[in-house]
């Protein structure tokens, strides 16, 4: 579990709920025109789906990578992918983190192209190594095509809107969710979001994610 730099020193370890309402998130204005409209690669499941799960996490993370890897995959095959539940990935990159926001960067580039879901693996999978040297694009080039790693070279570093998304979540997470950790999950069910700070057993998810869907 990472928690913010600015937290005061770690509270023991627990599932945390807190039932907010939703917030307005105020947007930058911005001169110049975004990019053309693209599906939004950062979802899945039914998007009527009664009961909404967004998932905010940092690529450098630990517990991320644990609750992406290994948790993550059982919750898409059981309620995701059958459609009972909508999931949202945010960006939540940490301040202390100092390869995270170009890891952002790659995986948010190769949505751009279709290869979100690959690359963002990719980079959980190969976190201990790229959180130590920085060398993120030699994990992507295992899993890119030439062709496309040269795509997302050039969105990583001209894509003036790349982190419109990330900003647009950050703020999010820090002034409606008031996230204090990552990975943060938020069910989102009867209009109301419920903020479950760090990475719970799946168990307990999937007991509190049957509770919202009878």
């Amino acid at each position: 579990m990472r928690i913010l730099s600015f937290v005061l020193p770690a509270v023991v370890l627990s599932l945390v709920l807190q039932a907010q309402t939703s917030a307005p998130v105020k947007k930058v204005a911005d001169t110049k025109a975004p990019p053309a409209a693209v599906k939004n690669f950062k979802e899945s499941g039914s998007p009527v789906a009664k009961v909404g799960i967004e998932l905010y996490t940092d690529y450098e993370c630990p517990a991320c990578r644990e609750f992406y890897l290994n948790v993550l995959p059982i919750l898409n095959r059981e309620y995701i992918a059958t459609g009972k539940v909508h999931l949202l990935h945010r960006d939540f990159p940490l301040p202390q983190h100092k390869f995270t926001k170009i890891a952002t960067r790659y995986a948010n580039a190769a949505g751009q192209i279709g290869k979100y879901d690959l690359v963002a693996k990719q980079l959980f999978d190969t976190q201990p190594e790229w959180s130590q040297n920085g060398n993120i694009d030699v994990q992507i080039g295992k899993v890119l095509p030439p062709g496309d790693l040269v795509k997302v070279r050039e969105l990583v570093t001209s894509d003036a809107h790349l982190d419109d998304t990330v900003n647009a979540d950050v703020q999010m997470g820090s002034y409606t969710d008031h996230l204090q950790q990552t990975p943060t999950i938020v069910i989102v069910a009867n209009g109301k979001r419920e903020v479950i700070g760090g990475a719970p057993p799946y168990s307990i998810l999937k007991q509190y994610i049957d509770s919202k869907l009878k």
